[in-house]
């Protein structure tokens, strides 16, 4: 083989090697991205918000355990937000009591909800 040739041969080689580390590389840090994203949610600052029951109605899912013992309860904050929780039949709440929930604000911005 003529020197030229093999060293094309081998650019082409080393080349298609870049490729794949780079694709390699690539999928690497979106997965460490991802669990990166996922331990940044996981940090959580619990604040209790004071709100009034708006309506309490049946838990829509198709757990059956959880419909015959939750409820689905409507909860006006005071900064003015409608917010829905979950809630165990024996708190059993009622409409316009003064109530405490707790606010879970993430560290990624998303905002859920419980009734504790």
């Amino acid at each position: 083989m003529r020197e030229e040739t093999r060293k094309k041969l081998e650019r082409q080689l080393w080349l298609q090697r870049a490729k794949k580390i780079g694709i390699g590389l690539g999928i690497a840090a979106l997965i460490g991205l991802f669990f990166l994203y996922e331990d940044y949610d996981a940090h959580v600052e619990n604040v209790r918000v004071p709100g009034t029951v708006v309506s309490v109605g049946p838990l829509n899912t198709t757990n059956t355990q959880a419909i015959e013992n939750g409820l689905s309860v409507d909860v006006a904050l005071e900064n003015g937000h409608l917010v829905n929780v979950m809630v165990l039949k024996t708190t059993n709440p009622q409409v316009g009591d003064h109530v405490q929930i707790t606010e879970h604000r993430h560290r990624t911005g998303r905002m859920t909800y419980s009734w504790k």
